[in-house]
């Protein structure tokens, strides 16, 4: 279980999640999740919220058969329904 504030780095993450080095960049250059790299050598790190979406990612593509740009878009979608939620918030607070 990932711990908070806590980076990880790529072989740990994959053992972490179960899912090989290989799908989990090429998650990342589907743009379904974004590892922090460390200049100047370039050395990739996960969070742990990037963790999770690693795991929503494989379930999807696994359990529901999804391929990547469909995941893309729903994670934009859902992206955007929190963006309009919060501006509904502030324009109800004002």
């Amino acid at each position: 279980r990932p711990k908070p504030g806590v980076r990880y780095s790529l072989d740990v993450t994959a053992r972490i999640t179960g899912i090989s080095r290989r799908s989990i960049m090429v998650y990342c250059r589907a743009g379904l999740v974004e590892p922090l790299v460390r200049p100047p050598y370039g050395i990739i790190e996960f969070t742990d919220e990037a963790i999770y979406t690693l795991r929503r990612v494989d379930y999807l593509r696994t359990v529901h058969r999804l391929e990547l740009s469909w995941i893309k878009t729903l994670f934009d979608l859902r992206a955007e329904v929190e963006r309009l939620r919060a501006e509904v918030r502030f324009l109800r607070s004002l």
